[in-house]
């Protein structure tokens, strides 16, 4: 575990237990940070119309949090929906319990409808906003009393290409990611003079379990292969590759540091060279 400055922090990584959160959680616990983790289990959740999204079981959530107690650190599980006000609260005051403080927040925990405009559900149109943005506002005011009392604070949104540019079928997704980028801008100008930082990163295809989800349908709304699906997308990428979960870990980490304190409402896109 090396010593950059995380040692004695406190994070809470939303939607944690699986995924890019997994590895931002991991990759924190190995920099000292204590960590929270909380995703909406299978057993919690109620998918609506059209809902492309991988959610851990239940022993995912526990297996992971024993994964971050053997670096040494302290970690909490939780089995939560960051767009219900009651779970957040939750969340924010069982760190604070367990480890006296709250310093990085990394809002990552997001969900996805793929449904053409024309006809789609409003119900399921409305739950990508209240995830994607509108969970991410509660965490924030939740999270920012701490921070301010702390007189620093790290604040990581993760964001999206679909935060620059819209996919048909993906309306409420590349809505909520521009709006999770207009809301970052706005709280970095705000929280500045408390010494906190708020940032954005910005992926491409990332090689996650919801990623092998959206393959699989767009395979099938285009009747081939997921494999001949896969090169499809990958063809996109001037490397050839998605990217790997780690790799956006490693960015989480740098702008959680205190080297990275004039980084704010910043959005960094990750998409090996991609011009989305």
């Amino acid at each position: 575990m090396s010593d950059t400055g995380l040692r004695g922090r406190a994070a809470i990584v939303t939607g944690g237990a699986s995924g890019l959160g997994r590895a931002v959680a991991l990759r924190l616990a190995r920099e000292g940070a204590d960590v929270c983790i909380m995703s909406l289990s299978r057993r919690k959740v109620e998918m609506v119309d059209g809902e492309v999204k991988y959610f851990a079981p239940v022993g995912e959530i526990e297996e992971t949090q024993n994964a971050i107690g053997a670096l040494g650190v302290r970690c909490i599980g939780l089995d939560g929906d960051i767009s219900v006000a009651a779970d957040v609260k939750r969340m924010v005051f069982s760190t604070v319990e367990a480890f006296g403080r709250l310093d990085i927040l990394v809002n990552n925990a997001a969900t996805n409808v793929v449904h053409p405009v024309l006809d789609h559900d409003d119900d399921a149109w409305k739950r990508v906003i209240d995830v994607n943005l509108f969970g991410p506002y509660l965490c924030v005011r939740a999270a920012l009393p701490h921070l301010i009392e702390n007189g620093w604070g790290r604040i990581v949104s993760i964001g999206s290409t679909n935060a620059h540019v819209g996919t048909a079928t993906y309306s409420a997704y590349a809505a909520s990611k521009h709006g999770l980028l207009g809301f970052n801008r706005s709280l970095a100008l705000e929280v500045a003079a408390h010494n906190i930082t708020a940032n954005t990163i910005s992926p491409g295809m990332i090689e996650t379990p919801s990623a092998e989800l959206h393959i699989a349908k767009w395979a099938e709304a285009r009747g081939i292969s997921y494999e001949a699906m896969r090169e499809e997308f990958v063809a996109d990428y001037p490397q050839k590759r998605f990217i790997q979960p780690e790799e956006i870990a490693d960015l989480v980490v740098y702008l959680c540091r205190e080297e990275a304190k004039a980084v704010n409402g910043e959005d960094i896109k990750i998409t090996t060279g991609a011009m989305f």
